[in-house]
């Protein structure tokens, strides 16, 4: 049986903490809008948190794998392509921030929230590799037709159960994530794409996935007025999009592939209200599928790509 080792981690200010020493020997950072500064002496203390989690990534170690705890109640607005408030620099650049997890404390919507707002461009920009970010809320809605909410160039991204709110019922962002060639190996894990099934918006895709390899999409959950969940464009050879449910409110496809990609789409559940072919992919790779209230497809029939 695999054992978990904890240790007791002495903290600035005499705080002591009990983790599992598995998540990393890094420096941890805690932030929280509410309590926090940013400013010498604090950020090392829950008690005395940073403000933001830009300002924290200025302070990280690259490759130290260092943790960001991110503490409920928190919320930080994008205004503009690749900042935040905070020191308005790169929010996570390749430089300073390689290997970083950034973690979010608390449950439902007492999660830490980063809202969108004034300019389209606003993004969060993850350029550098192996970052990792959990139990977040993005809502890339405070401001019509945001671009791509998160653009990912860094390897090795993982985003898990996370929730983005791509549409509010009048503004909705274009895309959830756009990533690029160097997006190698990304995960999108339990998390959710949500958005009402009437929007004035759009949303052309929640995830772009357009070049990186060996991907994997799964146990997510997509809904709203969307033009397609998944949307790749241009060649991918692997990859994997599994056990995920797609509920789409407009439009006829859920999973669009370029032809010559060839991820393994498998074990996934789809509920488009019209068309008859819910995944556009190449033959071979779609399987174990099932369809539902498709005009021309009936009811959980399974795909025979």
């Amino acid at each position: 049986m695999a054992r978990t080792e904890l240790f007791v981690r002495q903290q600035p200010g005499g705080l002591m903490a009990l983790e599992d020493q598995a998540l990393s020997t890094g420096e941890r950072f805690w932030v929280n809008s509410v309590t926090g500064q940013n400013a010498s002496g604090y950020g090392r203390n829950p008690d005395a948190p940073f403000a933001s989690v830009d300002y924290a990534m200025g302070l990280i170690t690259s490759g130290a794998g260092d943790i960001v705890y991110v503490m409920p109640g928190h919320t930080e607005t994008l205004t503009a392509a690749g900042t935040s408030l905070g020191n308005g620099g790169v929010f996570i650049g390749s430089t300073l921030s390689n290997g970083v997890s950034i973690i979010g404390l608390g449950n439902g919507r007492s999660r830490p929230v980063f809202n969108y707002t004034t300019a389209a461009g606003a993004s969060m920009n993850i350029s550098a590799a192996n970052v990792t970010i959990k139990n977040c809320v993005f809502t890339p809605n405070g401001v019509g037709a945001v671009t791509a909410a998160i653009n990912v160039t860094g390897a090795d991204f993982t985003m898990e159960n996370c929730e983005m709110q791509i549409s509010a019922g009048t503004n909705a962002c274009v895309l959830g994530i756009l990533t690029a060639a160097t997006a190698a190996r990304m995960k999108i894990l339990n998390s959710r794409f949500i958005g009402p099934a009437t929007s004035t918006q759009t949303c052309t895709a929640c995830i772009k996935h357009e070049v990186g390899i060996d991907y994997v999409i799964s146990g997510c959950y997509f809904t709203g007025k969307l033009t397609q969940a998944i949307l790749n464009a241009t060649t991918v050879l692997g990859g994997l999009i599994d056990d995920n449910r797609f509920v789409i409110a407009t439009g006829t496809v859920a999973i669009t592939m370029a032809a010559a990609s060839t991820p393994f789409i498998s074990n996934n559940r789809i509920n488009v209200p019209s068309g008859t072919a819910p995944i556009v992919a190449a033959a071979g790779f779609v399987a174990g599928n099932t369809y539902s209230a498709a005009a021309g497809v009936t009811a959980g029939t399974a795909s025979t790509f």
